[in-house]
């Protein structure tokens, strides 16, 4: 398993598996990133239409020919796609989805803090992490942490604009102690939707090394605290992000 290093280190690692990326064709871009290597059409390839590999009520299965060319699932304006190769048949494992959900009161905290230190005209800690305007603290709550698998980044945006997901290190206790800049993982996984599209784009392999990583973190905490970067006019009310894990 990879190790993250702290923000800012280290150039980004590019390429990395194919994963499946759709739309809702509704005015709100959907992107289910698959985890297992080798899964989805091909890097920066848009799947139109309806989720793909998605679960919940009223998502539809992926559907996959024998040669893993698309073809259409019976919605209007869907398709699902699959990598050469994949397997149509076979027990599936049942599938638990965490939502990121965001944290009023420690991101309310978080921004006396920053109100605080300018009106007693003080500097932040040596190392401190202040929350800006555009970033809100979210957190996961792990209801199951042994034996969890990740499969996919569940990621909706309503408009375009883009949002970075950082996760923080299990030494933060937000309520008790200051952030520090330290304490952000990298890489962060990032998703963008461009302005008269429906298609959505990630820099695929830190987001896939992310949640990779987030089923070890499982292990040793109930729950995980992350910071949402908005950008290009989007807020929390237009963001829906999940994490979706098998259970092994």
């Amino acid at each position: 398993m990879p190790q993250f290093l702290p923000l800012g280190g280290g150039e980004r690692r590019r390429g990395g598996p194919p994963i499946p990326i759709l739309s809702t064709g509704q005015g709100r871009a959907r992107l289910g990133l698959g985890a297992r290597r080798g899964e989805g059409p091909g890097e920066g390839q848009r799947v139109g239409g309806a989720s793909l590999g998605a679960s919940g009520p009223g998502c539809e299965a992926p559907a996959h020919t024998a040669h893993g060319a698309p073809r259409h699932t019976g919605l209007p304006g869907s398709v699902a796609a699959a990598a050469p190769g994949m397997a149509e048949d076979g027990p599936k494992q049942p599938q638990l989805s965490m939502p990121l959900v965001l944290d009023q009161d420690l991101t309310k905290q978080m921004r006396l803090r920053v109100e605080s230190l300018k009106q007693r005209g003080e500097k932040r800690q040596d190392g401190e992490k202040l929350l800006r305007p555009a970033e809100s603290v979210y957190r996961l709550d792990f209801v199951q942490q042994q034996k969890l698998q990740f499969e996919r980044w569940d990621v909706v945006l309503d408009k375009p604009g883009k949002v970075t997901i950082t996760g923080t290190s299990q030494n933060w206790t937000p309520d008790l102690t200051n952030l520090m800049t330290r304490q952000l993982l990298d890489p962060a996984a990032i998703f963008w939707r461009k302005e008269d599209s429906e298609a959505m784009d990630w820099n695929e392999a830190d987001a896939l090394e992310f949640g990779e990583r987030l089923s070890d973190l499982a292990k040793i905490r109930k729950v995980m605290y992350f910071l949402i970067t908005f950008g290009e006019g989007l807020e929390p009310a237009d963001l829906k992000a999940s994490v979706v894990f098998n259970q092994l």
